[in-house]
């Protein structure tokens, strides 16, 4: 029996019975991000046991007070450089960390509890920019983040690119691979494009798959300058998006740091033989969904992020790679395992859920086992 149209679903089929069909880019727009009815701007919980999915700050706060020692370690490196303002002396200045899309605060909160524990005097002069489209998201993060508000401001990333830092610290999580994608795949020896567009099923009305020209000459550049070569048939995601958005936050700011956690991978595995259906997904309740057309504004779409295009793209936007990594190996480096042991040496007992938690940010087959962290520096 098939599932209720949902009232998007319902609208996206009277526009496409207008306009004709749409990119699948497109269509992924309207269903995480429209006004109204997108996935995104709805109030139901998204994140963690009640929502779709699971992020890695919502496994254990030791993820959040990872990142921190990971932020304050830069910021010291900024420093020691002398960069930033004009100032006579970069000690002084306030340490400002941009997040980029906070989800329900989780994150936020963790690693601001890191700073006030751990860096006490970098916490003195701390500010915690959050750049977030979603209202019901940032209702979340007020709430969450209350006993932090002298330290948080929200800020829209246009105000952001009028007025950039002179110095900051800008990161995102779990951002990237939200962004809408455009699906192609290679037929007949030639690239073509996957739109979205309505059928006639029994007299009932229904979105369904389409394929056609490309509607833009940039996909086939971004498969040239990443010299990605698709097997007949096989399809992939393209995300022009995180280009355009590598270009816009890279602008907010005119020196320091960008770090991008994301699951994903290099180009050479993402386009790999072995990925003939491509990376996309769609989550409802923890359940893996068969279709993006169904639930449509109801349930998650995501693909894997192409770290190999923020690498390349970046230099053009004045930022040079730093460091690229497993989640799993950041988290050591940053000392996780000693920081477990420490809590024990403190006389804090860490009870079996805690360790399991914990355990499942960097063990073989754990949350982190398909995360990158990619850090950049923004060097013009």
């Amino acid at each position: 029996m098939p599932l209720q149209s949902t009232e998007l679903e319902l609208e996206l089929i009277a526009r496409i019975e207008r306009e004709g069909p749409v990119t699948f880019r497109d269509f992924m727009h309207s269903a995480l991000y429209d006004p109204e009815l997108g996935y995104y701007n709805t109030e139901r919980l998204k994140i963690g046991r009640d929502g779709d999915f699971y992020t890695s700050s919502n496994v254990h706060p030791a993820f959040g007070a990872m990142l921190a020692r990971a932020l304050d370690g830069l910021w010291r490196e900024m420093e020691e450089r002398g960069e930033g303002s004009g100032a006579a002396s970069t000690r002084n200045r306030p340490l400002t960390i941009v997040e980029a899309g906070a989800g329900t605060g989780q994150l936020a909160f963790d690693i601001l509890t890191g700073f006030r524990e751990e860096f006490p005097a970098s916490c003195e002069r701390l500010r915690y920019v959050i750049a977030e489209t979603s209202a019901p998201m940032r209702a979340r993060q007020r709430e969450k983040l209350g006993m932090f508000e002298d330290r948080v401001r929200w800020a829209a990333i246009e105000e952001l690119e009028r007025e950039p830092f002179d110095s900051a610290l800008v990161f995102s999580n779990e951002l990237v691979d939200a962004m809408p994608v455009h699906r192609v795949r290679l037929g007949g020896g030639r690239l073509e494009e996957q739109y979205v567009t309505v059928v006639d099923r029994s007299g009932r009305l229904a979105l369904a798959f389409a394929w056609g020209a490309p509607s833009t000459e940039a996909l086939d550049d971004y498969l040239n300058r990443g010299r990605i070569e698709l097997r007949e048939n096989q399809v992939a995601e393209i995300n022009l998006d995180a280009t355009a958005w590598l270009s816009r936050i890279t602008r907010t700011f005119d020196k320091g740091f960008l770090i991008t956690i994301d699951y994903g991978d290099l180009a050479g595995h993402l386009y790999a033989p072995d990925r003939a259906g491509g990376t996309l997904r769609s989550f409802y309740r923890h359940r893996l969904i068969e279709s993006p057309l169904e639930r449509v504004g109801e349930q998650d779409i995501t693909a894997s992020v192409n770290f190999s295009a923020l690498i390349e793209c970046g230099r053009d936007f004045g930022l040079e790679q730093v460091s690229y990594e497993r989640q799993a190996s950041f988290l050591l480096r940053m000392g996780l395992i000693e920081r477990m042991a420490a809590t024990e040496r403190a006389g804090v007992s860490l009870d079996l859920k805690d360790i399991l938690a914990i355990k499942n940010l960097f063990v073989p087959g754990g949350v982190s086992d398909n995360f990158r962290v990619l850090v950049q520096r923004r060097i013009s």
